[in-house]
């Protein structure tokens, strides 16, 4: 009778969801614990559990890591930011060729970025960290030195003032701050990491707020400073600061059919709630902002038929995907 009852639910989920080329959903992350693995994690169950068809996030060292196959088609989809995913399609430095078969389908998440000291050595702002062990350069995630770059310039520091300290990913770092080998280190606020570095020392860890440059953050295309608030999600927090935000991209590859791309961004649109549910990091995240004003990338015409549809998509986005693409 069980068995039944599992072969009806079964069928049930095969009649209400559309057809799919697709027989599974990997979505290339970060480490385990990290914020894109949460936001990977999330949505490859939110893809199973609406679409029926096998979801799972799969954790890299870094996003160098699984870029490339994303754009190879080896792996569906990955959770990537947004300055890196316009340099990797570009072929901008660090990447020696343009990964141009990389599509966006949405706008994921916009995460708030800053340097974390240990509490116990007294810094509170970005300037502080003239002369101290700073992570510059993280080996799994390039693109990432421009953030870390123009963060330090709001302090009124470049990479010659600081020790510059390169890293694989985020879990190296985190634990060389926690550690003492490493002062400072930029990391998504509020991650589990951080949580568990913040209740292993003794004073707790910082996060320092930029310093008095804001237009050194606005000056790259894509950063926005942003305020955030004490609160029981953000260790190390004990007075407002200012932290750095960009948008962060579910991408796939264009050899993914235009009717899976629609059915993904469609899937994914509509159940918003649900995953904003399942991983409270989402709930500041309106389904509104998932095509941005500014393309980072071209957008998958599946995702543009379905943001038609919606809405969402405007003569001016079309444009800048002309430019793109054509």
């Amino acid at each position: 009778m069980k068995r039944m009852f599992a072969l009806a639910a079964s069928a049930m989920i095969a009649l209400a969801s559309p057809a799919l080329a697709l027989d599974r959903m990997t979505v290339g992350t970060g480490p385990a614990g990290s914020l894109y693995n949460q936001v990977g994690t999330t949505i490859s169950t939110l893809v199973q559990d609406k679409l029926g068809i096998p979801g799972a996030a799969r954790p890299f060292t870094g996003t160098t890591s699984y870029l490339a196959m994303v754009q190879s088609g080896d792996i569906e989809a990955g959770i990537l930011g947004g300055l890196e995913s316009r340099d990797a399609y570009a072929g901008n430095a660090p990447y020696p060729q343009a990964m141009g078969n990389l599509r966006a389908l949405l706008v994921v998440t916009r995460p708030s970025f800053q340097f974390f000291t240990r509490a116990e050595d007294g810094m509170t702002s970005v300037a502080d960290l003239a002369g101290k062990k700073v992570v510059t350069k993280f080996r799994a995630i390039q693109a990432f030195d421009e953030v870390i770059a123009a963060t330090l310039a709001s302090g009124g520091l470049s990479f010659d003032d600081v020790e510059g300290v390169t890293t694989a990913g985020i879990a190296d770092a985190i634990t060389g701050v926690q550690e003492g080998r490493i002062d400072a280190s930029m990391v998504a606020l509020g991650i589990p990491p951080l949580r568990q570095a913040d209740a292993a020392l003794p004073g707790g860890i910082r996060v320092l707020t930029i310093g008095d440059k804001p237009e050194a953050i606005t000056a790259v295309l894509g950063l926005s400073p942003v305020e955030i608030a004490p609160s029981p999600a953000q260790v190390g927090i004990d007075a407002p600061i200012t932290a750095v935000s960009f948008n962060t991209f579910f991408n796939v590859g264009a050899g993914m059919s235009d009717d899976d791309a629609y059915t993904l961004t469609k899937t994914i649109h509509e159940n918003w709630a649900e995953a904003q549910e399942a991983l409270p990091p989402l709930r500041g995240m309106n389904p509104d902002w998932m095509v941005p004003e500014t393309l980072s990338l071209p957008f998958h015409p599946g995702a543009i038929r379905y943001f038609t549809e919606a809405g969402m998509w405007t003569e001016a986005h079309q444009a800048q995907q002309d430019a793109f693409v054509n």
